[in-house]
């Protein structure tokens, strides 16, 4: 390898360089930003929580439709990926952990899937999704989310599907992100108990009249926390995303920086017999003419 071709190879990973470390950057704001979602949206649980408290016996009772079981029937399985490459195996991880659990729950019953995300879509394109929604930007809001969960109710109430799952990616920290699971139709007072922990500062002592009923409030409620749930999962995939191409660009700097410094060792010892050659030529040169 001459020195003109190393030289070129040196620009090209130093450019390449430079690009991931700015990725990783960006990345890093916007995962800030997803985390921050998370604390505004605490507020609302909270409340939730404190209403869903006092509805405890009615969740036991299952009366809800929302929440009674269901026979076997077609379900519904929402993967949920991202719109972007460049974020390591983020995509492959929640991909593999989604068929995995879509080929054992086709043993029992039929399974429609609906893609989340430019990358779940081009993933289950053969499979013919019944529906799907990517390209909303980096930050998922509230009302865009509002739409699927929309569609997810309105296709259980009309009894389309018996049965809806969820995949995603749980963020838990920057360095760790999980695939995960949920049956977000019909839920289960395990999901209203592991999701909304957070307690309202209210007297969950009291004893309190429900009108018309508790069911019927229960009707109205279940609904409104499943848009919830389906918001904070799509955002902790989100933040996952940013989290794992944050990471991922992190590596890519690191291996640049590595490959980098061998190019510029492997320079750095062509120059050398270059000039080493240069000299035994001016020398021999000198030797011919005496």
């Amino acid at each position: 390898m001459d020195l003109r071709e190393i030289k070129g190879k040196i620009g090209s990973v130093k450019n390449i360089s430079e690009l991931t470390s700015a990725l990783e950057t960006f990345s890093a704001l916007k995962m800030r930003k997803t985390q921050k979602r998370f604390l505004q949206s605490k507020l609302f649980a909270e409340a939730m929580a404190g209403v869903l408290k006092r509805l405890e016996k009615s969740l036991k009772e299952k009366k809800s439709v929302f929440l009674a079981d269901r026979p076997a029937g077609k379900s519904l399985a929402i993967v949920v990926a991202s719109d972007r490459g460049f974020c390591g195996s983020f995509n492959a991880n929640i991909f593999r952990f989604a068929d995995r659990s879509i080929s054992e729950l086709r043993k029992e019953n039929e399974i429609d899937i609906m893609p989340v995300g430019k990358k779940a879509v081009a993933h289950y394109k053969r499979e013919n999704p019944v529906h799907s929604f990517f390209g909303v930007g980096d930050f998922w809001q509230f009302r865009q989310t509002k739409e699927i969960s929309d569609f997810l109710i309105s296709s259980f109430l009309q009894n389309k599907y018996q049965k809806i799952y969820l995949f995603y990616t749980h963020f838990f920290s920057s360095f760790n992100q999980k695939p995960s699971e949920i049956q977000l139709l019909p839920m289960s007072a395990d999901t209203v108990k592991n999701f909304v922990t957070e307690e309202s500062p209210s007297n969950h002592n009291s004893d309190y009249l429900f009108e018309p009923s508790a069911d019927a409030v229960l009707n109205e409620i279940i609904p409104v926390f499943a848009e919830y749930l389906v918001y904070e999962f799509i955002l902790s995939a989100n933040t996952a995303e940013h989290s794992a191409r944050m990471m991922a660009m992190r590596n890519a700097s690191d291996n640049a920086k590595g490959l980098l410094a061998e190019l510029r060792l492997q320079y750095n010892k062509a120059r050398q017999e270059q000039i080493t050659s240069e000299v035994c030529e001016i020398s021999s040169t000198k030797e011919a003419t005496e």
